[in-house]
């Protein structure tokens, strides 16, 4: 279920191809989303790293944009998606179980302030379908864990605790200062 309490749950899906910039940009505007059922559109140093895993989606399959296909995809994404995802105050968890190893795309804006880990393993958060993430997941069972940390956050917090400290200085030498 894609929904939970009428809120959309951005639930992880594996895909086996990419999309390239140029494909994307040659697709019309109004068939983009169910290109982007078919594989995750990666820039050029994505696709590098993963070009072991994926393969690039073929003009054909790029061309093939119909009702019934998209409804296809739909079915394909289903097959190899997370069971179980769950959310808590600093991020949220998600279980999958993969034929393969794969790229596993979640619907969350990407930001730098998100770490990921993949059976308790740091990995890397990949820029995929504009701006959401996705991050590689070996075959079988797999946990895979976001949390997001504000960026600066750490050191605005010291930079004002420095302030308040220079600043309980500066009222308690005036104070002595004073007759």
């Amino acid at each position: 279920n894609l929904y939970e309490n009428d809120h959309f749950v951005p639930m992880g899906f594996a895909f086996d191809h990419y999309i390239t910039r140029e494909t994307f940009d040659a697709t019309a505007k109004d068939y983009r989303c169910r290109l982007l059922m078919k594989g995750l559109l990666l820039e050029d140093d994505a696709i590098a790293r993963h070009s072991d895993i994926l393969t690039k989606l073929s003009d054909q399959q790029a061309d093939t944009l119909s009702e019934d296909a998209f409804v296809a995809d739909c079915a394909d994404r289903r097959r190899e998606a997370s069971y179980e995802f769950t959310t808590d105050n600093r991020g949220f968890t998600s279980k999958i179980v993969l034929s393969k190893e794969n790229l596993v795309f979640f619907s969350v804006p990407y930001d730098e302030g998100w770490s990921a880990t993949v059976n308790g393993e740091e990995v890397l958060i990949e820029k995929a379908n504009i701006g959401f993430m996705a991050v590689r997941v070996p075959a079988g069972e797999a946990e895979i864990r976001f949390d997001y940390h504000t960026p600066g956050l750490k050191n605005g917090a010291i930079v004002s605790l420095c302030g308040l400290v220079v600043l309980g200085c500066y009222l308690f030498i005036n104070k002595k200062a004073k007759p």
